[in-house]
Protein backbone atom coordinates (compact mmCIF):
# COMPACT_ATOMS: atom_id res chain seq x y z
CA UNK A 1 0.00 0.00 0.00
CA UNK A 2 2.72 2.44 0.96
CA UNK A 3 4.68 1.42 -2.14
CA UNK A 4 1.62 2.06 -4.30
CA UNK A 5 0.96 5.46 -2.73
CA UNK A 6 4.61 6.53 -3.09
CA UNK A 7 4.36 5.49 -6.73
CA UNK A 8 1.21 7.58 -7.12
CA UNK A 9 2.74 10.71 -5.56
CA UNK A 10 6.04 10.47 -7.46
CA UNK A 11 4.55 9.02 -10.65
CA UNK A 12 6.68 5.86 -10.49
CA UNK A 13 4.88 3.21 -12.55
CA UNK A 14 6.99 0.30 -11.21
CA UNK A 15 5.87 1.06 -7.65
CA UNK A 16 2.25 1.28 -8.82
CA UNK A 17 2.63 -2.16 -10.45
CA UNK A 18 4.06 -3.64 -7.23
CA UNK A 19 1.27 -1.87 -5.37
CA UNK A 20 -1.37 -3.79 -7.35
CA UNK A 21 -0.68 -6.72 -5.03
CA UNK A 22 -1.47 -4.73 -1.89
CA UNK A 23 -5.27 -4.49 -2.04
CA UNK A 24 -5.84 -8.22 -2.70
CA UNK A 25 -3.35 -9.07 0.09
CA UNK A 26 -5.09 -6.72 2.54
CA UNK A 27 -8.42 -8.24 1.50
CA UNK A 28 -7.06 -11.72 2.14
CA UNK A 29 -5.88 -10.70 5.63
CA UNK A 30 -9.25 -9.02 6.20
CA UNK A 31 -11.03 -12.24 5.16
CA UNK A 32 -8.95 -14.28 7.63
CA UNK A 33 -9.79 -11.86 10.43
CA UNK A 34 -13.46 -11.76 9.35
CA UNK A 35 -13.72 -15.43 10.30
CA UNK A 36 -12.15 -14.88 13.73
CA UNK A 37 -13.72 -11.58 14.76
CA UNK A 38 -17.21 -11.88 16.21
CA UNK A 39 -17.68 -8.18 17.00
CA UNK A 40 -18.64 -6.82 13.59
CA UNK A 41 -20.16 -3.66 15.15
CA UNK A 42 -16.83 -2.71 16.73
CA UNK A 43 -15.07 -3.43 13.45
CA UNK A 44 -17.58 -1.26 11.55
CA UNK A 45 -17.13 1.63 14.01
CA UNK A 46 -13.34 1.48 13.72
CA UNK A 47 -13.48 1.41 9.93
CA UNK A 48 -15.92 4.33 9.89
CA UNK A 49 -13.83 6.40 12.30
CA UNK A 50 -10.56 5.84 10.45
CA UNK A 51 -12.29 6.23 7.10
CA UNK A 52 -13.45 9.69 8.18
CA UNK A 53 -10.00 10.57 9.58
CA UNK A 54 -8.34 9.41 6.36
CA UNK A 55 -10.67 10.99 3.83
CA UNK A 56 -9.20 14.49 3.54
CA UNK A 57 -5.58 13.24 3.41
CA UNK A 58 -6.70 10.64 0.85
CA UNK A 59 -8.33 13.25 -1.39
CA UNK A 60 -5.30 15.55 -1.12
CA UNK A 61 -2.84 12.74 -1.85
CA UNK A 62 -4.74 11.01 -4.65
CA UNK A 63 -6.51 14.00 -6.23
CA UNK A 64 -9.65 11.84 -6.40
CA UNK A 65 -13.08 12.49 -4.94
CA UNK A 66 -13.62 8.91 -3.81
CA UNK A 67 -14.23 7.29 -0.46
CA UNK A 68 -10.96 5.73 0.74
CA UNK A 69 -10.20 2.06 1.29
CA UNK A 70 -11.41 2.13 4.92
CA UNK A 71 -14.88 2.79 3.50
CA UNK A 72 -14.29 -0.07 1.05
CA UNK A 73 -13.71 -2.42 3.98
CA UNK A 74 -16.68 -0.95 5.87
CA UNK A 75 -18.89 -1.61 2.85
CA UNK A 76 -17.50 -5.16 2.62
CA UNK A 77 -18.39 -5.76 6.30
CA UNK A 78 -21.93 -4.51 5.70
CA UNK A 79 -22.38 -6.53 2.50
CA UNK A 80 -21.03 -9.71 4.11
CA UNK A 81 -23.29 -9.14 7.13
CA UNK A 82 -26.33 -9.03 4.87
CA UNK A 83 -25.08 -12.04 2.90
CA UNK A 84 -25.09 -14.04 6.15
CA UNK A 85 -28.62 -12.93 7.11
CA UNK A 86 -30.65 -12.51 3.94
CA UNK A 87 -31.69 -14.37 0.80
CA UNK A 88 -31.28 -14.48 -2.15
CA UNK A 89 -27.51 -14.26 -1.76
CA UNK A 90 -26.82 -13.39 -5.39
CA UNK A 91 -29.15 -10.39 -5.20
CA UNK A 92 -27.48 -9.17 -1.97
CA UNK A 93 -24.07 -9.57 -3.62
CA UNK A 94 -25.15 -7.64 -6.73
CA UNK A 95 -26.71 -4.88 -4.60
CA UNK A 96 -23.49 -4.66 -2.56
CA UNK A 97 -21.45 -4.26 -5.75
CA UNK A 98 -23.82 -1.67 -7.20
CA UNK A 99 -23.83 0.20 -3.88
CA UNK A 100 -20.02 0.34 -3.87
CA UNK A 101 -20.11 1.94 -7.31
CA UNK A 102 -22.93 4.37 -6.50
CA UNK A 103 -21.17 5.50 -3.31
CA UNK A 104 -17.92 5.92 -5.29
CA UNK A 105 -15.93 3.78 -2.87
CA UNK A 106 -12.31 3.00 -3.69
CA UNK A 107 -12.13 -0.25 -5.72
CA UNK A 108 -15.94 -0.22 -6.14
CA UNK A 109 -17.51 -3.55 -7.08
CA UNK A 110 -14.08 -5.17 -7.29
CA UNK A 111 -13.66 -4.74 -3.53
CA UNK A 112 -16.71 -6.93 -2.90
CA UNK A 113 -15.79 -9.52 -5.55
CA UNK A 114 -12.15 -9.66 -4.45
CA UNK A 115 -13.19 -10.07 -0.80
CA UNK A 116 -15.61 -12.85 -1.56
CA UNK A 117 -12.97 -14.69 -3.57
CA UNK A 118 -10.34 -14.24 -0.86
CA UNK A 119 -12.77 -15.45 1.79
CA UNK A 120 -12.97 -18.70 -0.18
CA UNK A 121 -9.31 -18.85 -1.26
CA UNK A 122 -8.41 -22.32 -2.45
CA UNK A 123 -6.13 -22.47 -5.49
CA UNK A 124 -8.41 -24.81 -7.45
CA UNK A 125 -8.99 -24.43 -11.19
CA UNK A 126 -12.44 -22.94 -10.57
CA UNK A 127 -11.11 -20.43 -8.04
CA UNK A 128 -8.20 -19.41 -10.29
CA UNK A 129 -10.61 -18.98 -13.21
CA UNK A 130 -12.92 -16.80 -11.07
CA UNK A 131 -9.98 -14.76 -9.78
CA UNK A 132 -8.52 -14.31 -13.26
CA UNK A 133 -11.83 -13.27 -14.82
CA UNK A 134 -12.55 -10.84 -11.98
CA UNK A 135 -9.16 -9.17 -12.43
CA UNK A 136 -9.39 -9.08 -16.23
CA UNK A 137 -12.87 -7.52 -16.11
CA UNK A 138 -11.79 -5.00 -13.47
CA UNK A 139 -8.70 -4.03 -15.47
CA UNK A 140 -10.89 -3.38 -18.51
CA UNK A 141 -13.49 -1.60 -16.37
CA UNK A 142 -11.03 0.77 -14.69
CA UNK A 143 -9.10 1.29 -17.94
CA UNK A 144 -5.67 1.06 -16.35
CA UNK A 145 -3.51 -1.79 -17.69
CA UNK A 146 -1.14 -2.08 -14.66
CA UNK A 147 -4.16 -3.21 -12.59
CA UNK A 148 -3.83 -6.63 -14.25
CA UNK A 149 -0.79 -7.36 -12.07
CA UNK A 150 -3.18 -7.99 -9.14
CA UNK A 151 -3.88 -11.29 -10.88
CA UNK A 152 -0.55 -12.59 -9.50
CA UNK A 153 -1.47 -12.16 -5.81
CA UNK A 154 -2.35 -15.88 -5.33
CA UNK A 155 1.27 -16.75 -6.16
CA UNK A 156 2.18 -15.13 -2.83
CA UNK A 157 -0.70 -16.75 -0.95
CA UNK A 158 0.19 -20.30 -1.92
CA UNK A 159 3.17 -20.01 0.45
CA UNK A 160 0.87 -19.24 3.40
CA UNK A 161 0.96 -21.85 6.16
CA UNK A 162 -2.27 -21.93 8.17
CA UNK A 163 -0.55 -23.68 11.09
CA UNK A 164 1.65 -20.59 11.57
CA UNK A 165 -1.33 -18.27 11.61
CA UNK A 166 -2.11 -16.28 14.73
CA UNK A 167 -4.65 -13.69 15.63
CA UNK A 168 -3.08 -10.22 15.39
CA UNK A 169 -2.35 -8.46 18.67
CA UNK A 170 -4.15 -5.24 19.58
CA UNK A 171 -0.94 -3.34 18.84
CA UNK A 172 -0.73 -4.86 15.35
CA UNK A 173 -4.36 -3.97 14.66
CA UNK A 174 -3.98 -0.42 15.94
CA UNK A 175 -0.80 0.09 13.92
CA UNK A 176 -2.62 -0.43 10.61
CA UNK A 177 -5.54 1.79 11.57
CA UNK A 178 -3.27 4.68 12.63
CA UNK A 179 -0.69 4.16 9.91
CA UNK A 180 -3.23 4.59 7.14
CA UNK A 181 -4.29 8.22 7.79
CA UNK A 182 -0.80 9.22 8.98
CA UNK A 183 0.96 7.98 5.85
CA UNK A 184 -1.70 9.60 3.65
CA UNK A 185 -1.28 12.93 5.43
CA UNK A 186 2.52 12.68 5.16
CA UNK A 187 2.40 11.92 1.43
CA UNK A 188 -0.19 14.66 0.84
CA UNK A 189 2.08 17.16 2.63
CA UNK A 190 5.11 15.96 0.66
CA UNK A 191 3.16 16.26 -2.57
CA UNK A 192 2.17 19.84 -1.68
CA UNK A 193 5.82 20.75 -1.04
CA UNK A 194 7.12 19.25 -4.29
Amino acid sequence: MLTDHIGLVFNLEILRIIGRLSFPLFVWVFAQNWRRDNDKNKLSKQLLLFGILSEIPYILMSNQLKLNVMFSFLWIVQTFGYLKKLEPKLLILILGMIGAEVLNIDYGWYGIACSLLMLEFKPTQAWILGWSLTNIVYTIYCGWIPQIFAIFTPLILIFYKANHDKKPSQLEKKFFYYFYPIHLAGLAALQAII
